[in-house]
């Protein structure tokens, strides 16, 4: 299946990642597109609020962990037809700072999930492993304010 990736990222918090990402998702699902919308964010994931999910969910931490072996025994069914989500892990410490191999399996089970649309809400700034997810396609969407210091934030993303 033909898949779109699409990370949204920015170079600082707070400017509607997470908002953009869900809006996004439920509209493709809208338009009959079949979407999964991931929490990417191994800070202070919280995509689940926008799409009035309680953060009950076994998510991406439990995968890292190794206690799933496919992310798509991790898939939430959603209120919204065609609209299903990963949630990211807030329970799990140092899931930022993950090992290359973690970050390159997780990678490669993003790549493998059954989808017209995949859209990543990552986390904010340009570390490493941000950077590395933002890259995994040639497509993204930065999500800035009009606040210097959101401005600035995401110039330094962008070098």
């Amino acid at each position: 299946m033909d898949r779109t990736i699409i990370p949204i990222a920015s170079g600082k918090g707070g400017v509607g990642k997470s908002f953009v990402a869900a809006n996004l998702s439920i509209a493709l699902a809208e338009l009959g597109k079949k979407v999964i919308v991931a929490d990417l964010d191994f800070g202070g994931s919280n995509l689940h609020t926008c799409l009035g999910i309680k953060n009950i969910n076994p998510g991406m931490g439990d995968f890292i962990r190794a206690r799933y072996s496919k992310l798509e025994n991790l898939l939430v069914e959603t209120e919204y037809e065609n609209l299903k989500f990963l949630a990211g892990d807030v329970r799990s410490p140092f899931l930022a700072n993950m090992h290359h191999a973690q970050k390159i399996r997780l990678i490669s089970n993003l790549k493998q999930l059954e989808c017209e649309y995949l859209i990543l809400d990552l986390g904010s700034g340009s570390t490493y492993n941000t950077l590395d997810f933002f890259g995994i396609t040639q497509l993204g969407m930065i999500i800035t304010t009009t606040e210097h210091t959101s401005t600035m934030n995401m110039l330094t993303f962008i070098k």
